[in-house]
């Protein structure tokens, strides 16, 4: 299978209506598509591990050359989830949406690591999570010191 056919199955095990019909569109993008756009799908940790775990294990270009992902609205990714999305994204990432996703400051640490690696990174929109003021503050400076990237807190 494709890295978005092996995202599709994913969504497909949820058993959720919504999941289900997402990974049908995905199945008739596996080819073209350049983002993966997860929202607002009532994704479990479960789920999120397991695509991350598709992200980090895929090598080919279709994998490398995703450019946008966003997982906003799924609000059990929490810090694990956040981890793991992290660790797995590829360098070929410019924008990034995890709006609302019950994400504390263990997880926007992860996220804030990234951030200084992410050498295609132009926009990310991380509002609405559970960051301390303190972490706010950390992308906020991240954003106003790296004019390229747009960051959303």
């Amino acid at each position: 299978m494709s890295f978005l056919e092996d995202i599709a199955h994913i969504l497909n095990k949820t058993g959720h209506p919504q999941c289900q019909e997402k990974a049908k569109i995905l199945a008739n993008e596996v080819h073209k598509s350049m983002s993966l756009h997860l929202r607002s799908l009532s994704l479990k940790l479960s789920d999120i591990l397991a695509i991350a775990s598709v992200i980090a294990q895929e090598n080919t270009s279709i994998a490398s050359s995703i450019s946008s992902i966003s997982l906003s609205y799924n609000q059990e990714v929490g810090d694990a989830g956040a981890i793991a999305i992290f660790k797995s994204l590829p360098s070929s990432i410019s924008e990034l949406g995890l709006v609302g996703c019950g994400i504390g400051d263990q997880g926007g640490t992860e996220i804030l690591t990234w951030m200084n690696n992410a050498p295609n990174l132009r926009m990310i929109c991380i509002e609405q999570n559970n960051f301390s003021e303190k972490l706010k503050s950390q992308f906020r400076l991240f954003g106003n010191s790296q004019r390229r990237i747009m960051v959303v807190v």
